[in-house]
């Protein structure tokens, strides 16, 4: 089972990172692993210097409050989760927290997702450039007012694979989903899309008469093959627990919004396809489609090998 042993939060110094932080010690307890918290704070211009000290010095004093009540209440202790804390001043800081996530070889990078409109689906620009070139999977973390072993995680599993990267990114997305789900209400929702190549084409078309007959078993053997193809993804994975299993007859990037609003789903795992080897392309169009109609919390991973574009010092 996946495990998540050097674990990166990160922030902005910014209020409203509790959540995601709650999320990052649970989850280090939870795998024995080790826990670092970077926070960028952005350079104050010359006139407001004065106020950089007292304001970082009042973020911090607070933040480690946060920890220490959330210790308190779980019951974990400084031994059982250190939490050693990076502070850097820099004006992109997307690129500094990949890049400490490439020195110290973080398997999982954890962040508030930045606050959108009441009227706004999908992530701003900072979170878009975590999803588009940090090379560890990224989970941004949207608050809930539900207690969190209630949070209904899912995971997006495209089964018919053509390559073995991607047969890979789908047994990894599995395993890491199942590790989340146990810290939540144990249940993991695994979602599939599937449709006939040539159902658009060949439906009601004026110039070409199709026996609906043959029509319709086509269609059929296309959903039996995918869902015989998802099962046995999910039987090599090995993962266990409750499995909740859907299948939706249509294209991902439209089905899968709508299904995360309609099933309440919390926090959605998923794949970004990569050209291996391509610094900075990360995100496919299905991929990006999703990503920017969702409300919900998302974790992130890419094939193994990509290179990110972003280097370190």
């Amino acid at each position: 089972m996946k495990k998540f042993k050097n674990i990166l939060f990160v922030t902005q110094g910014l209020p409203g990172h509790s959540d995601a932080l709650e999320q990052a010690i649970q989850l280090a307890y939870n795998n024995r692993g080790q826990l670092a918290g970077l926070i960028t704070f952005p350079a104050f211009p010359a006139e407001l210097q004065p106020y950089q000290d007292p304001y970082e010095q009042s973020f911090l004093s607070g933040f480690m409050q946060t920890i220490d009540e959330f210790r308190s209440q779980n019951h974990i202790t400084k031994d059982d989760v250190p939490f050693p804390l990076m502070v850097e001043h820099n004006e992109q800081p997307a690129v500094g927290m990949i890049q400490s996530a490439l020195t110290n070889h973080i398997d999982l990078l954890i962040k508030e997702a930045e606050p959108m409109a009441d009227d706004q689906q999908g992530f701003k620009a900072l979170d878009m450039t975590l999803l588009r070139k940090c090379p560890c999977p990224v989970w941004l973390h949207r608050p809930l007012s539900k207690p969190k072993a209630n949070h209904r995680v899912a995971v997006a599993i495209d089964p018919i694979t053509t390559t073995d990267q991607q047969h890979a990114l789908s047994l990894r997305l599995l395993e890491l989903s199942r590790t989340i789900a146990n810290t939540c209400d144990s249940r993991l929702h695994i979602v599939s899309c599937w449709e006939y190549y040539l159902e658009n084409y060949l439906h009601d078309h004026v110039w070409i008469q199709v026996d609906q007959q043959q029509m319709e078993q086509e269609i059929a053997q296309a959903k039996a093959k995918h869902e015989q193809a998802l099962q046995q993804v999910i039987d090599e994975s090995g993962i266990t627990g409750e499995l909740v299993i859907h299948h939706l007859h249509g294209k991902p990037d439209e089905q899968i919004p709508e299904w995360v609003t309609t099933e309440n789903i919390d926090i959605l795992v998923m794949g970004t396809l990569a050209r291996t080897g391509i610094a900075g392309f990360v995100i496919g169009n299905t991929a990006e489609n999703i990503v920017q109609s969702i409300e919900c919390s998302l974790v992130a991973l890419k094939p193994e090998g990509f290179v990110s574009p972003i280097q370190t010092e």
